[in-house]
């Protein structure tokens, strides 16, 4: 335990941060800015903000961790332009993870041009990472890969590994929902073998889950559980929340493909109440949608329209989800999928229940 003077504090508290123990970090970061403000060090007490507001976002606390930016960013000294474009960016990470992503962008697009005024090369590609993020969330997949492509090159340029590792991680993603599966896997591969290789715990327990889910979409379902497993297992030994929730609702969609129905719903029930208790409606959108399919496949109709209802609502504001949500409801009805996915910039079309999502 650190000492209880400031400094030694702030150390502790990146101690912890750095063997991704999240919580503890953030109970250290608070007590250092409590510490700060009664000593009047506003360039210490802008630190600890920003600690705490880091941790409050990677465990899910997203008002939290909005309350902590925008505290840090009143007490950050004006003639400070790169601390504020760091603050800038993280609170708009904080509205992506709320599910603002309108906000988000507008957050970040302000965060890159000031680094770009800055000429800090480091900030510009961090923030184009989390563009690629952002344009992700919003449904524009083209948008997001430009940005993430540009994102890869910034990193590769300045020999990062760690944010090239991260690059490859939101590329797996994005190129999963373009139905690219190939690129998918191939971009999950590379970031999991930098995660292990630099010893990054979270990142790891990140790109088993892409593995997971590139070998669900390949039709692997054994596969993907196992790794669905490993991150599980990090997981839960770090303390996330956010990012476990998806974990979770990715078992229970691959349980749903193997028949296994009672313990897809137990899976979705679990993921429900992760993305409740971060406030997630992407992720309660998901959560509803999955419940209706269930009932549909159970034969109860009505229990599926009401779900799917539901969902419609949690989705509003998120492009790519209202899309699968149009989609459900069509096959529901034995129509065509395919008006959902127009100008999508994905090649996904499902055609039948049970469906495998990317």
């Amino acid at each position: 335990m650190p000492k209880n003077d400031l400094p030694s504090l702030l150390a502790g508290a990146e101690r912890e941060r750095s063997h991704s123990r999240f919580r503890q970090a953030r109970a250290l970061f608070v007590r250092a800015s409590t510490a700060a403000e009664k000593a009047a060090d506003a360039a210490r007490l802008a630190q600890a903000l920003q600690g705490a507001a880091d941790c409050a976002r990677l465990l899910g606390d997203f008002p939290a961790a909005v309350r902590d930016y925008t505290r840090a960013l009143a007490a950050a000294d004006p003639a400070e332009p790169a601390l504020r474009a760091d603050l800038a960016c993280g609170r708009a990470l904080a509205w992506r993870g709320a599910g603002e992503p309108r906000r988000a962008l507008k957050g970040l697009e302000g965060a890159l041009a000031a680094y770009r005024k800055l000429g800090d090369r480091e900030g510009q590609a961090f923030c184009l990472w989390a563009l690629g993020g952002a344009w992700r969330f919003a449904g524009d997949l083209t948008r997001a890969l430009a940005c993430l492509r540009l994102a890869g090159k910034a990193y590769a340029r300045l020999g990062q590994q760690e944010g090239l590792a991260y690059v490859h991680c939101a590329l797996g993603g994005v190129q999963r929902m373009r139905a690219r599966h190939a690129d998918s896997l191939a971009s999950y591969l590379k970031a999991n073998a930098a995660m292990r290789r630099r010893k990054d715990t979270f990142g790891t327990a990140y790109s088993y889950c892409g593995l997971g889910n590139a070998a669900r979409m390949a039709g692997d379902l054994a596969k993907a559980l196992a790794f669905f497993h490993k991150a599980e297992a990090v997981y839960a030994r770090i303390g996330d929340r956010v990012s476990y929730a998806y974990t979770l609702w990715s078992m229970a969609t691959a349980f749903k493909l193997q028949g296994r129905t009672a313990e897809a719903a137990r899976a979705f029930s679990r993921a429900e109440a992760l993305f409740r208790g971060t406030g997630d409606r992407r992720g309660l959108a998901y959560a509803a949608m999955g419940r209706a399919e269930l009932a549909a496949l159970a034969g109860r109709p009505g229990e599926a329209r009401a779900a799917l209802a539901t969902a419609g609502r949690l989705a509003r504001g998120f492009a790519w989800e209202t899309r699968h949500v149009k989609a459900l409801g069509a096959l529901l009805k034995g129509r065509s999928t395919y008006p959902a996915y127009a100008g999508s910039g994905s090649h996904f079309i499902p055609v039948a229940l049970p469906v495998n999502w990317p």
